[in-house]
């Protein structure tokens, strides 16, 4: 069922509400006793209804909660509903409007800047929605990063740990191997020292680097002598 009549807010405009009535007999014999229009007689009562919830708000009051207001209408009396046997599913404003013109063209305006406003809010929601994303997406990566800059170093520790370790073992063997020959342990490093300089020479002749000793490495003295 349709209905559409005037009423007028707190702070005097009048509007035109248009909206549904979905309601359905559920008692039949007390429909009939109590009324012999159910139909006018549930949209009179719903304009009163209306008249009295919508006097009590300002005009941007109903805007922002009219479907409150048209639940509370139905939804504070149900007695009157039932003594005349019927059930309401829902009551619903699909419309209203100003009645004098230029108030209807100041509201239209006031509609279409709420429903601007509310499509900025939402756009910049979804771009705020997606700057999350983004920086969550960075987050993990920099998470990622981290966790494998922590691997590559434990990694790194470990295959120094297990050369240090071959390289140990090395010297012990060495030194233990000479310690009948060459009982001076001092005598035993010197002659590792001159091993390790043969291998490094080694390994710099077979490539392209260059290899610098000082004068020490290579016990070089320099004599200068008066003419």
């Amino acid at each position: 069922m349709s209905f559409e009549f005037n009423c007028r807010t707190s702070d005097n405009v009048e509007l035109v509400l248009e909206g549904t009535f979905f309601w359905e007999v559920v008692n039949l014999p007390a429909m009939v006793k109590s009324t012999g229009d159910t139909s006018g007689d549930l949209c009179n009562h719903a304009r009163s209804q209306f008249i009295r919830h919508v006097a009590r708000v300002t005009l941007k009051e109903f805007m922002d909660s009219s479907h409150i207001i048209a639940k509370q209408v139905w939804e504070d009396d149900t007695q009157f509903y039932e003594s005349r046997g019927v059930k309401i599913h829902s009551l619903e404003v699909t419309r209203y409007a100003c009645a004098d013109t230029r108030t209807s063209e100041i509201l239209e305006k006031i509609i279409q800047e709420t429903t601007n406003r509310m499509n900025r809010l939402s756009q910049a929601e979804s771009e705020n929605e997606v700057n999350l994303f983004r920086m969550q997406g960075q987050i993990e990566q920099e998470k990622l990063n981290g966790d494998l800059l922590k691997i590559q170093h434990e990694h790194n520790t470990e295959e120094a740990e297990v050369h240090g370790r071959a390289e140990a073992a090395r010297i012990a063997a060495f030194m233990d191997g000479l310690k009948t020959s060459v009982p001076k342990p001092e005598d035993r490093a010197h002659m590792w020292q001159v091993l390790r300089k043969s291998e490094a020479l080694s390994t710099v002749a077979q490539g392209k680097c260059s290899l610098y000793f000082t004068p020490n490495d290579v016990d070089l003295s320099i004599e200068t002598k008066a003419h």
